[in-house]
């Protein structure tokens, strides 16, 4: 199905139905200074190997890529597009767009701010809690922006989503209903991924090998 360093993504490739959506974080990045948002940097020589051959030895049926705008992300959707037509000689499109990168975020120079001070995963953890963020929406208003993308059009096939490990994170905790702590979550690994589907108006997420769902009604369009 898909041939990956992680055992568990396999696994999970093998539970997913045909046309679910795959939602992965980017390829290898460099370190991210501190006091740097990281929004400039971009992927390691290793990180762009990893996201071609990644393309090349995917046996999934893909329809098309969304990636978010940030450059690594789109550096990985372009990698993996391209190792996926040396296998399949089927060209993807790519889609860029915002809201795989700043949907959780209101006001730009706040939420940068934020990041600056506080990790990633403080971030997380508090707004999985619905607490009030400088500079960021509340949880349920930035998953309806999210989950009506990702949901925005059916396909026969699967459709590819490159994000980050905050969104990521965000959507496995949000649908299996776990807070991001270190005693039962492990924060995402760079090009590792979960699959997502509707069924009887729930989204079912598996991740790691292990399928969860929630019930979401959704009342934002896009």
């Amino acid at each position: 199905m898909i041939n990956t360093i992680y055992e568990d993504f396999a696994q999970s490739a093998k539970l997913a139905p045909k046309n679910s959506k795959m939602i992965i974080r980017h390829s290898i990045r460099a370190d991210i200074p501190p006091n740097d948002t990281g929004l400039n940097i971009l992927l390691t020589r290793e990180g762009e190997i990893m996201a071609e051959h990644f393309g090349k030895h995917c046996k999934l049926n893909i329809d098309n890529i969304h990636s978010s705008s940030v450059k690594r992300c789109l550096q990985t959707a372009e990698l993996f597009a391209k190792g996926y037509k040396t296998s399949t000689n089927k060209e993807l499109k790519i889609t860029s767009t915002n809201i795989l990168a700043d949907s959780y975020i209101n006001n730009t120079e706040k939420a940068q701010k934020l990041f600056m001070d506080h990790s990633p995963y403080w971030i997380i953890s508090q707004f999985l809690r619905n607490k009030k963020l400088s500079g960021m929406r509340n949880l349920n208003e930035s998953m309806q922006t999210l989950f009506s993308y990702i949901f925005a059009k059916e396909y026969d096939n699967m459709e590819l989503f490159v994000t980050h490990d905050t969104f990521l994170s965000a959507i496995v905790c949000f649908c299996h209903q776990i807070q991001p702590n270190y005693d039962n979550f492990v924060w995402p690994y760079m090009l590792e991924g979960a699959f997502l589907y509707m069924k009887d108006n729930k989204i079912h997420c598996i991740f790691r090998g292990i399928t969860k769902s929630i019930e979401f009604n959704f009342n934002v369009r896009i």
